[in-house]
Order: C-alpha cells, then sequence, then structure tokens
C-alpha cells in the first residue's frame, strides 16, 4: 500500500509536470499562429499599399497633362488674340492651325477619360480562413497516456500490427534508391529516418511527407535522440576509414550539423542512457561520454567477425549483461561483508 502510495503521489508529480510542458507548447504554438498571421497581414497591407500608389500615380499623370493642356491653350488663345489686334494674317494663320491641333489633342484625351469612374480600394477578406478555423475545436489534439509502474505484465501478449501504409521518401536531390536503416520519432512527434545509400538523414512531418534533410560524413547506420531538439547519429564507412557519431539539431521543421566525435572502431548502433552513449561495433559495445571520451568496453563478443551489426539486440543483451555482472558483484560484495 505504501508503494502504491508512492508511485500514485509520483504521478501526481510527473502529470503536474507534464501538463506545464504541454501548456508552455500550447502558448508556443499560439505565438507561432500569431506570427504566421501578422506575416499575412503584412503582406495584405503591401499589396494593399502598391495598389494604392500605382492608382494615385495613374490619377496624377491624368491630373498632370489637363494642367499641361490648359496652359498651352491658355498661351495659344492669348497668341490669336495679340496677333489679331496687330493684323498680321500670315502667323494667325498658323497659330489657329496650332490651337485647332491642341484642341483635338485635348477633346481626345476628354473622350478618353470621360467613362472614368472615381477610383476606390476594398479588400474582400478570405472567409475559408475564419470557416476553417472556426471548425477547430482546438489548437491541437490533448492525449495522455499511462505506465504501468506496478504489477506484472501478460508475457504471452501479442502485439497485433493494425495497419500500414508504403511513404516515397526519395527527394530531387538524391543520388541513388533510399535505403531506410533507422527511424526515430521525437517527441513532437516528427519522424526522422536515416537513408543509408544517399548519406543522408531525413526529417518527415505527422503525414510522413519529408519536409527537411541534411547530408552525413558516411553511411548512416542507427539513431538516437539526446535531448528534445537534438539527435545522435552512427555514421560508417569502411572504405574511407569514417566513423563517427554526428550531432543534428531539429528546430522549427529544419534540421542542422553539429559536432562531430572521431571513433577508432566501426559504428553500427547507438543509443542514448542516463548521459551516456552506447555504441556497438562489429564485435563489441562501447560506452561513451558526451564529449566523446571513452568510458568503458562493456562487452564483447568474438564468436562471429559481425555480431555488433545487430546493433538493437546487442544493446539490449549487453547492458542487461553488464547490469547483471555488476549486481553479482555488489551481492558478492554484500555476502563477504
Amino acid at each position: 500500500m505504501k508503494k502504491l502510495q508512492d508511485n500514485q503521489e509520483a504521478s501526481i508529480r510527473s502529470v503536474q509536470m507534464s501538463y506545464d510542458e504541454q501548456l508552455h507548447k500550447i502558448q508556443k504554438t499560439r505565438g507561432e499562429i500569431n506570427a504566421v498571421l501578422d506575416t499575412i497581414e503584412q503582406k495584405t497591407l503591401k499589396e494593399m499599399k502598391d495598389t494604392l500608389t500605382k492608382l494615385q500615380a495613374s490619377c496624377k499623370d491624368d491630373v498632370d497633362k489637363c494642367i499641361r493642356l490648359q496652359d498651352e491653350l491658355k498661351q495659344l488663345r492669348d497668341a490669336i488674340q495679340d496677333i489679331s489686334d496687330k493684323n498680321k494674317l500670315e502667323l494667325s494663320f498658323i497659330a489657329t492651325r496650332k490651337c485647332e491641333e491642341k484642341k483635338q489633342e485635348s477633346e481626345s484625351f476628354l473622350k478618353k477619360n470621360s467613362l472614368q469612374a472615381k477610383v476606390s480600394i476594398t479588400f474582400q477578406a478570405y472567409h475559408e480562413i475564419i470557416q476553417y478555423l472556426s471548425k477547430l475545436s482546438g489548437l491541437g489534439r490533448i492525449e495522455h497516456s499511462t505506465q504501468t509502474l506496478m504489477g506484472q505484465g501478460d508475457p504471452n501478449k501479442v502485439f497485433i500490427v493494425q495497419g500500414k501504409s508504403v511513404q516515397n521518401m526519395k527527394i530531387s536531390s538524391d543520388s541513388d534508391e533510399c535505403h531506410i536503416t533507422a527511424i526515430l520519432v521525437l517527441p513532437d512527434r516528427q519522424v526522422l529516418v536515416a537513408d543509408n545509400y544517399n548519406k543522408s538523414v531525413k526529417l518527415l512531418d505527422q503525414q510522413y511527407q519529408v519536409v527537411s534533410h541534411c547530408s552525413v560524413t558516411a553511411y548512416p547506420q542507427d539513431l538516437c535522440d539526446i535531448t528534445p531538439s537534438e539527435v545522435a547519429v552512427a555514421v560508417n564507412d569502411h572504405g574511407n576509414n569514417i566513423h563517427e557519431v554526428q550531432f543534428i539539431t531539429v528546430n522549427n521543421m529544419k534540421m542542422v550539423t553539429g559536432r562531430k566525435l572521431q571513433l577508432s572502431h566501426t559504428c553500427y548502433g547507438i543509443a542514448f542512457h542516463q548521459g551516456d552513449l552506447y555504441i556497438t561495433a562489429d564485435t563489441a559495445l562501447y560506452m561513451y561520454a558526451l564529449n566523446g571520451k571513452l568510458v568503458n568496453k562493456i562487452y564483447e563478443n568474438n564468436t562471429d567477425s559481425f555480431t555488433g551489426k545487430n546493433h538493437s539486440l546487442l544493446i539490449f543483451i549487453s547492458l542487461g549483461i553488464y547490469l547483471i555482472n555488476r549486481l553479482r558483484i555488489y551481492n558478492q560484495f554484500l555476502i563477504s561483508t
């Protein structure tokens, strides 16, 4: 009963912590939506400002031409009047002809613009945006999960495949067919896949579409998450003697490559546990600190040349053996004392 009480009290604290974390995530989502709406608003305002400038410039040209034609007609009228007073028939004829030409130009301009209505600007909102938002029940789904802390599960329970789908991971920059060697689901439900043949790691959205990718120095073998936004990639290339762990940061649907750890042995599998990296080679499992310092060679199996290639199985088996050995040593110490 005391154990159950402790577990339930721990659950109260845990659910409160998860609530606070997800509350921050909701606020971040709202901020991202606001930023997108601000950008759309700025684009709309710029388009309306450009329309205003264009319309005003056109009207200004017409105003300037009206003023010019009026001035020219007045000047010709005054010139004809002056010539008539001085009785200079030849000059009067020339001035009259020029006046007729200018008059025709003015009449053509008036005819062209006689039907022009008052210009105004209107804004027609995309009502689909409001309709779509009004249909949403929230900013996202609220889910919860329960982890069993007590009791034994059914050892005979069988997993049942509920469905499957085929997704195309190939992108335009790929030089070869896709060969997926590892899959990692991040806490925000984005998916990372290691494309071995194309020496790249690809980021998928929740519809499993490639939204970002980055190249790595060799053939990626395995993935593990270090933080909610940082992952480690085990890469290996025998021909060029490249054995590395490359770190990648995922932020706002973008991938940025970071530091690399150079290893002296092959690198096929990788896992992260309590601040340390566990990396499999051909026949061994190594434990490294995050700074690249070798902590220990935990386990080695020389019965075959490539036992480490079954990296996931080896990691779990080796960790189990390592923990059992440590418990055996601890028990022997208790017995001896």
